[in-house]
This record gives C-alpha cells, sequence and structure tokens, in this order.
C-alpha cells in the first residue's frame, strides 16, 4: 500500500462480536487482512479518485458484503456514485437546515433510542406528521439519507442490520400526489444498491386501499431480496410481537413519540460534523453503471400523478 492506515479498534460488546462471528465469520485475522486489502483495491481503482479510508468506515462496506472485497468495493463506488449523481439529496445533509430540522421536530421520521428485541436499530416513520403544504418528497428523502447515514457508521447496524417502519394510516391523497416516478426509483437506489447496511425488515403498518398501486410500482424497483423483506400488516400487535415494546407509546410501547422525536433530534446534532464531512470524495462518474430512469418514465409519471390529482378532494 503506499500510505499507512490506522488499524480497526474492535470495540463490539461479547454478544455484538459473536453475532459477527457467526453471521459474518469475523475475527481478528479477517477484519486485517480484508482492511489490507480494501484499501488496496480501492487505491488501484481508477474510478474512486478519492474518498475515507480509515477503518470505521470501510468496515461499514466489508461487513455489509460479509468481506467479500470486489462486492465491497462494488458497495463503495455505488456508495460514492449515488452520493454525486443525487446530489440534490445528498447535499446539506445539516439538522441546523431550517428544512430538515422542522421535519426532524415534526416527527415524519426518526431512529428509535432502543434497538428491537434482534439487536436492529429501527427507524420509524409516520406519515400523518407530513405537512403536504409545506413539505416535499425530496426534503423527506434528504432526512431518510440522514438517518440511513447515521445508521451506517452505528456497527449494530452493520452486524445486525436495520429494521424499518412505515406508519401508513394517515397517508392521504394529496400525499401521494406529491410522489414521482424518479423519487421512487432514486429512493429504491438509495435504500438498497447504496448504504452500506442490511435490512432485517421493513413493514408497512395501516397501507390504505387507495396507495396500493404506488406500493406495488414501488416493489418494481426492488430486488427480489429486498421484496422478501416487505411486510404489509393491519394494526400494530405483529410489529410489537416482532420488535417488542420499543415502539412508541401510542402503538402500545413504551416511549412516548415526543421523547422518540427528542432523541432523533440529539442524534443527528451528536453526529453533524461527521455527516457534513462526508462531502469530502470524488468519484469519476462519467461511466455511471446505475441506471435512474428510461425514457418512458416521463409519460407513465405523469399519468400517475394525474390520477392521483383528480383524486384529491379540497
Amino acid at each position: 500500500m503506499s500510505q499507512e492506515y490506522n488499524k480497526y479498534e474492535c470495540k463490539l460488546s461479547e454478544d455484538l462480536a459473536q453475532k459477527a462471528k457467526e453471521n459474518l465469520r469475523e475475527d481478528e485475522n479477517l477484519r486485517s487482512q480484508a482492511l489490507n486489502q480494501f484499501r488496496e483495491w480501492i487505491e488501484k481503482n481508477p474510478t474512486i479518485k478519492s474518498c475515507r479510508m480509515d477503518a470505521n468506515f470501510l468496515m461499514r462496506f466489508l461487513r455489509t458484503k460479509k468481506f467479500s472485497i470486489p462486492d465491497a468495493l462494488q458497495l463503495l463506488e455505488n456508495y460514492l456514485r449515488t452520493r454525486k449523481t443525487l446530489f440534490y439529496v445528498f447535499d446539506n445533509l445539516d439538522t441546523e437546515n431550517p428544512e430538515l430540522d422542522q421535519l426532524i421536530t415534526n416527527g415524519i421520521l426518526a431512529i428509535l433510542p432502543e434497538p428491537d428485541i434482534h439487536g436492529s436499530p429501527v427507524i420509524l416513520s409516520q406519515a400523518d406528521n407530513f405537512d403536504p403544504k409545506r413539505n416535499t418528497i425530496p426534503q423527506c428523502m434528504k432526512l431518510a439519507n440522514l438517518a440511513f447515514e447515521i445508521l451506517s457508521r452505528d456497527e449494530r447496524s452493520q452486524i445486525c442490520g436495520i429494521t424499518q417502519i412505515f406508519d401508513c394510516t394517515h397517508i392521504t391523497l394529496e400525499f401521494l400526489a406529491l410522489l414521482r416516478i424518479n423519487y421512487l426509483q432514486e429512493f429504491a437506489q438509495c435504500w438498497q444498491k447504496t448504504f452500506p447496511f442490511r435490512h432485517r425488515v421493513i413493514y408497512f403498518v395501516n397501507l390504505p386501499s387507495f396507495a396500493i398501486t404506488i406500493f406495488h410500482l414501488f416493489k418494481t424497483f426492488l430486488s427480489e431480496k429486498i421484496k422478501s423483506r416487505l411486510k404489509v400488516v393491519d394494526g400494530w400487535d405483529i410489529v410489537k410481537e416482532d420488535l417488542g415494546s420499543i415502539i412508541p407509546k401510542e402503538y402500545g410501547g413504551k416511549i412516548p413519540n415526543v421523547e422518540i422525536f427528542d432523541h432523533f433530534k440529539k442524534l443527528t446534532l451528536v453526529h453533524r460534523e461527521e455527516i457534513l464531512a462526508l462531502n469530502n470524495f470524488d468519484i469519476d462518474t462519467s461511466i455511471n453503471r446505475e441506471n435512474f430512469g428510461n425514457t418512458h418514465d416521463a409519460e407513465l409519471d405523469g399519468a400517475i400523478v394525474g390520477s392521483f390529482r383528480k383524486l384529491v378532494v379540497d
């Protein structure tokens, strides 16, 4: 290697270390060898001009791909390329940005204070806290990406995967009318091919019948593996049985929403500088191997959005 890099310092709990060994074959020897090889591959990669090379950053990609160097390198390329190509939902992931601060305060999305009973950190999105007259879909995508960045650095996420819950109880036609095909595609891209963590399960709770069409359209942009993680459920009983009592008190859990929102806001402040520093990279995007759309999207987008706009009742 052309440079000296820091070594990984294992601070895993005994429980997490055991899970990493069982699920990822991870031990000190594998970590050391994989990090050395990964760095060599990155240095020789003509596409990646510059990026973080510290152990904590690179380990998230290695763990997600179970220490397969080629797969980890592909994921790193995808991550950097997506951040550069979809800059409008990655730039200024700053909790002090008034737009993001308002979304966080309102609780449109939050990371729960405790992991579920499987050890997975949990993201909760609540549709009733979205104001279609004030909020936009790209703003929500930025907030989701901020949460994903925070979770991807969490070693518990890297080893146990993450759980997501979408509370769809109060989804409105106004909200659906704001969706565009490219938003669905881009969110799917960020969701499954960009961030270095695995999805344990993704719950859609109380999805209304008029949103089923959009849900099935969204699924067409997902891999079979991600589709297998999706669960549409009525009510919170199944979610609580699977996750434990960590869900909001309003849904039968133990922590009030207001405390959950406050916890997430503090979390974004703690990691603010590190998240903003993630913009310091460079990658050649002249050959973009990820497809974000095709020629018929505009027509399809217009037809779907138009149909929902006709349904909106003022």
